[in-house]
């Protein structure tokens, strides 16, 4: 500080420079719409109108059917978009993503906020709000201290199993609105049991509507694809239930919307309330940065351009900031909308400005169109929307695959259906946490042999049974970093093998490469293993040692007990080493030694 203020003193005009230089670096930086709207090509102008009009046709009745799906009044299905989108393009760095409202955390939402909000409407969209609040504070932390990486936690099986999961409870759900009877709560059986209980109060006007809806949008989508399926319901079934009064005959309708804008200003709850709602957003959070970056990414890689994760954790949270101050609720990247929007052409974040800006007229001047709307139409829109989510070619996949990974995705769906959704979505963060430890816990330690014909190069014996193991010489590779929980495996597993291997060996050699570090508790392993093996006259060696591990080894000893000269650049170099030191006897052909190769699975390796 003392040496900036002098610097300022001594030249302030140039201390003032180097300070606006800073802040145009930083803005583009934090806002990147500030970088990419002025370099606009205009080419591009007339798809992403297209875009974001298309965008525009289906978000309007998707948001209405969300807002229902969240347990909050319909006009805030349309802040809810209406912001989100806006607040994505000015922060987001992918081109194409769509950042809105979704099934999933529409259906979180409500399964977070129902407990505290005791059936009180307006309780219960304060707290949707403050649910979204929590959300990107949450989001917007992680951005600033770099977890981009935290959406590589939920694996790809649990995701499926629990969004597949979800979508059954979401049905399950929506289908008391189908047939106009009285809903219920609980887990996906005690919804389906409540349902059949009440399907003698069976409305035959909502019914007719239920079945007439999906009946038009499954043969739009067959034979006028390009049209807005969702829209062109969302129309006719208000047209046909004004025209025919249906509301006087039972069938449930949306209702008045508020025409205008919001009430922009900060949610409000109670400390406890604040509390339960962290522990619920947790969850979440890890599901949108899993679902949203995965999106973000696949569309990246597709049109090769650079995206930074953490700028979008802050993008994704300044989403829900916004929506949280305009009587929305928490968003995520919806993958249909992003779809939607590149199938129709869409290049830029423009297209999502656009239909931001269709959906602020739609709140001015459309809202009182939407009040002879049908539940059941609603229903119907968020049942479409959510089969695609019932993906069973996955499970097969993981089923061909790997049966451990099927076996995730199972539980993970077992987890959602057995339970309430906020339970499930604990089981699925848990059973991340379980299978991240377990297979770091149970590293593979590969056996590696001379690959015949190919000078240098050593390969696992147990995926290559052709390659030549070394006389007297016992290569093992760990295929995984070394901490502390997978040391005494690796110890266990090292020592097993030499202890069953005939001829016994005059030296092991650790091929370290893929440990960047090493914490106490394997270096203290290690120094143990060659302390015990040189009792035994087993001589240990080691190669590929990156510099903070060659550290660690000498402090804790072991490079003093086994000498510098021990340590390779590559396994041919120590190969050769011992060769040279120990050569075969000239009497007899050297022996290879016959080693006992673990139980476990060797991984796609060499």
């Amino acid at each position: 500080m003392k040496d900036t203020f002098q610097k300022w003193r001594a030249d302030p005009q140039a201390m003032g420079r180097a300070s606006l230089l800073r802040a145009k670096t930083a803005i583009p930086r934090y806002i990147p719409i500030v970088a990419w709207l002025p370099k606009y090509e205009r080419g591009s102008l007339p798809v992403d109108l297209i875009g974001g009009l298309t965008v525009w046709g289906t978000s309007v009745p998707t948001a209405l059917a969300y807002a229902s799906l969240a347990g909050v009044p319909a006009q805030a299905g349309l802040y809810t978009a209406m912001m989100a989108l806006l607040a994505y393009a000015i922060f987001g760095t992918s081109r194409h993503l769509k950042v809105t409202a979704s099934s999933t955390m529409a259906v979180m939402s409500a399964a977070v906020v129902a407990p505290l909000a005791a059936g009180d409407a307006a309780t219960y969209a304060e707290l949707s709000a403050m649910l979204a609040l929590v959300i990107g504070v949450m989001l917007l932390l992680a951005g600033a201290i770099r977890l981009g990486f935290i959406a590589d936690f939920l694996s790809k099986p649990i995701v499926t199993g629990f969004v597949f999961g979800l979508a059954l409870v979401i049905m399950i759900g929506q289908a008391p609105k189908l047939y106009g009877v009285p809903g219920g709560s609980g887990n996906f059986f005690q919804q389906a049991t409540l349902l059949i209980m009440n399907l003698d109060e069976t409305n035959p006007y909502t019914l007719a509507i239920s079945i007439a809806s999906f009946a038009l949008v499954f043969a739009l989508r067959r034979w006028v694809p390009k049209i807005p399926a969702g829209l062109v319901l969302l129309v006719v079934s208000i047209l046909v239930t004004t025209y025919l009064n249906l509301s006087e005959k039972g069938v449930s309708i949306v209702g008045p919307i508020p025409t205008g804008l919001p009430q922009f200003g900060l949610p409000q709850a109670s400390l406890s309330d604040i509390t339960f709602l962290i522990a619920g957003g947790a969850g979440m959070v890890f599901l949108a940065v899993g679902e949203s970056l995965g999106t973000a990414r696949a569309y990246a890689a597709k049109y090769k351009y650079h995206l930074d994760a953490d700028q979008e954790l802050l993008a994704l949270g300044a989403s829900n900031l916004a929506t949280s101050i305009s009587q929305g609720f928490a968003v995520d990247a919806s993958l249909s909308t992003t779809a939607t929007a590149e199938n129709a052409g869409a290049k830029t974040q423009l297209s999502s400005l656009v239909t931001s800006g269709m959906l602020l007229l739609t709140v001015l001047l459309l809202a009182p169109f939407f009040t002879n709307l049908p539940n059941a139409v609603l229903g119907v829109l968020v049942i479409v929307s959510v089969l695609g989510l019932l993906d069973i070619s996955e499970f097969r996949r993981y089923w061909n695959g790997k049966r451990t990974d099927f076996a995730v995705a199972v539980t993970a769906l077992i987890g959602v259906i057995t339970s309430d959704v906020l339970t499930g979505l604990i089981i699925a963060v848990l059973l991340a946490l379980v299978m991240v430890i377990y297979r770091a816990s149970r590293p593979y330690i590969a056996i590696l042999g001379k690959v015949p014909g190919m000078r240098g190069a050593y390969g696992d014996i147990g995926r290559h049974p052709e390659n030549e193991t070394i006389p007297r010489l016992i290569i093992f590779r760990m295929d995984a970093p070394m901490f502390y929980f997978n040391a005494n495996v690796a110890d266990k597993q090292i020592r097993e093998r030499v202890n069953k291997s005939e001829p016994r060996p005059i030296a092991i050699l650790i091929d370290l490469a893929a440990s960047g570090d090493l914490d106490i508790v394997s270096a203290d392993m290690l120094r143990d293993l060659v302390k015990d093996f040189r009792d035994e006259n087993i001589e240990v060696l080691f190669c590929q040692v990156r510099g903070a591990v060659r550290d660690r080894l000498r402090r804790n000893g072991v490079m003093e007990a086994i000498g510098e000269e021990r340590v390779f650049l590559s396994v041919d170099a120590a190969v050769k080493d011992f060769s040279e030191r120990y050569p075969p006897s000239a009497d007899a052909a050297p022996e290879a030694n016959t080693v006992t190769l673990s139980k476990q699975a060797p991984p796609n390796t060499q």
